[in-house]
């Protein structure tokens, strides 16, 4: 997650039904959830990010200064835990590469974003679980306009673990391919997601 986005409060609940709005038709919503790159997950080189919203504003969008030293803070504040020893274990956070299911979600979690920020948005259907992009403004954080990503068909889930001894946001999501990957989850209403999917050793 972006300090960008953890600096103000996630609306967890707009951001969810905001998102079902880019699902097709004729598929029914069984559960969605804001989530995030996992803990030490790497983010994927930049040209295979999804390139998402693009030419999509919001008031407060244009401080480009401003936005540069947020990412700078970013880089230094985010390896902190790391060097005291907090979180550094567990094992890796991705398995399968790039190219497998898991690297596929893995990589839809780390959209570029040109002129906003947004939420990814994993929802579970009758038929696909879909990544769903809600605009969020960067200065007041208000929602905007939403996009569908990356997607696959629901079958393909093979298997969701609550990793509680990194800590109690994380999640590890396996697919029928053997991949699987980490991801964060913070709202309170991840627990109803997660009960949509087999449970994971």
């Amino acid at each position: 997650m972006s300090l960008r986005v953890a600096l103000g409060r996630v609306p967890y609940k707009e951001a969810r039904e905001r998102a079902g709005e880019a699902l097709p038709g004729d598929e029914r919503l069984v559960q969605n959830e804001v989530a995030f790159p996992g803990h030490r997950l790497p983010k994927p080189r930049r040209w295979n990010r999804p390139r998402v919203l693009a030419g999509r504003r919001l008031p407060g969008d244009r401080w480009e200064g401003a936005k540069r030293v947020f990412w700078l803070v970013d880089a230094i504040v985010q390896p902190i835990p790391d060097l005291f020893g907090a979180r550094r274990k567990k094992g890796k956070p991705l398995e399968g590469g790039w190219g497998s299911l898991a690297g596929q979600l893995a990589t839809a979690l780390w959209p570029r974003v040109p002129t906003t920020d947004a939420l990814p948005v994993l929802q579970l259907t009758d038929r696909h679980l879909h990544v769903t992009y809600v605009q969020r403004g960067r200065r007041r954080g208000e929602l905007g306009a939403v996009e569908a990503g990356w997607s696959t068909p629901a079958s393909r889930v093979a298997w969701i673990r609550h990793r509680t001894d990194i800590d109690a946001d994380t999640y590890e999501i396996g697919f029928t391919d053997a991949s699987w990957v980490r991801v964060e989850m913070r709202s309170q209403h991840a627990v109803y997601f997660v009960e949509c999917f087999p449970r994971g050793g």
